[in-house]
């Protein structure tokens, strides 16, 4: 993964969001950490292309959790610098 100006984003960012997610949900699944997703768009007139790595939580479906995850889109805006980050909820149904 890499910053919107080509850095790497450093290992140890990674490991902190991972300790933090599986802090409040016990539990996460990470994609392949050499980013087999890319996501094109485009800000302020420049093209983008990013390295995606998908984390997967299962949660529950409540107010609250859906205020720890807008307010943890911030914190990983700030923490990445990225201007914007993607974060998804699906209703799931587990066997």
């Amino acid at each position: 993964m890499k910053y919107n100006d080509g850095r790497e984003i450093e290992a140890e960012k990674i490991k902190q969001i991972r300790e933090e997610l599986i802090a409040v949900f016990g539990a996460l699944t990470v994609s392949s950490q050499s980013a087999p997703y890319q996501g094109s768009w485009k800000y302020g007139g420049v093209n983008f292309i990013d390295d995606i790595i998908k984390i997967e939580i299962i949660a529950g479906s409540d107010r609250k959790t859906e205020r720890f995850f807008k307010g943890y889109k911030e914190h990983l805006k700030r923490l990445l610098k990225q201007i914007d980050i993607l974060i998804t909820a699906q209703n799931i149904r587990t066997i």
